[in-house]
């Protein structure tokens, strides 16, 4: 039997909390995935945990394994860590993304050096507010952060990966996530009243975690429930991408 070993944020650590979601997700991507590996004998370990960065993972014990997958990056650029260059990523320089990026994957290397590993890009997001926590909330990924647009993170992430021999899964530009198919709508306060509203056109009302009711109810999900976490849709199209690959590095 081989051994995956799934590393990321909370996208991966939800798979296994679906609890969490406030009954938005079912079934998370990893789960989704390895029902597509019928054939294959796979034990999975799933050490994501929410919040991550790439960072984060320089002092995480990652363990043995027969192929790796990497899903991080929304989190670094929500947090303004500098891009970094090709060279920060090649001699793994800490404190840019590219560069804690580089630390992981020598990390990983240094742990399993023969077994494959298959980065994930982050995909798009629209305005997120937390189910479990209103106050944790931010804005969509249609404008930069710190002068940094996550689609520059994602471009980054996979030229400097493929560059260095690791397989890329580009979900960024294959999975379709988008700021606007995020949700269908966004429940607002304006001024006459709660609205429903589409993206961009929700954008235009702040959002009062104090004083406004929770603006994603279950029948405003698209690819996402919150305005970031994939939806049982999101999961499964993020599967579908990973899956063959996936396969394709157990055989």
């Amino acid at each position: 039997m081989k051994r995956w070993v799934a590393i990321g944020d909370s996208f991966t650590y939800l798979n296994d909390h679906c609890e969490e979601t406030g009954g938005r997700l079912h079934k998370g991507y990893v789960t989704r995935t390895l029902e597509q590996l019928a054939g294959c004998e796979v034990e999975l370990i799933n050490i994501g945990f929410n919040g991550s960065t790439f960072d984060n993972w320089r002092a995480i014990c990652v363990p043995k394994a027969d192929v790796y997958t990497v899903l991080l990056g929304t989190n670094d650029w929500k947090q303004n860590y500098p891009l970094g260059t090709e060279s920060d990523f090649n001699n793994s320089v800490r404190g840019s993304i590219l560069g804690n990026c580089g630390i992981l994957l020598r990390h990983i290397r240094e742990v399993s050096p023969m077994a494959p590993i298959l980065v994930m890009t982050p995909v798009e997001r629209g305005e997120f507010v937390y189910v479990g926590d209103y106050t944790n909330n931010f804005h969509d990924s249609s404008v930069p952060e710190n002068g940094l647009m996550l689609a520059d993170v994602a471009k980054a992430i996979r030229f400097c990966c493929e560059r260095s021999g690791v397989t890329v899964i580009d979900l960024h530009e294959k999975s379709g996530f988008t700021p606007e198919n995020a949700v269908k709508f966004k429940r607002v306060v304006t001024p006459d009243g709660l609205k429903d509203l589409p993206w961009p056109d929700y954008t235009c009302f702040r959002f009062d975690p104090e004083k406004h009711p929770y603006p994603y109810p279950v029948e405003c999900q698209g690819m996402t429930y919150d305005g970031l976490h994939p939806s049982d849709e999101g999961a499964q199209i993020i599967a579908d991408l990973l899956a063959p690959e996936l396969r394709k590095a157990l055989a």
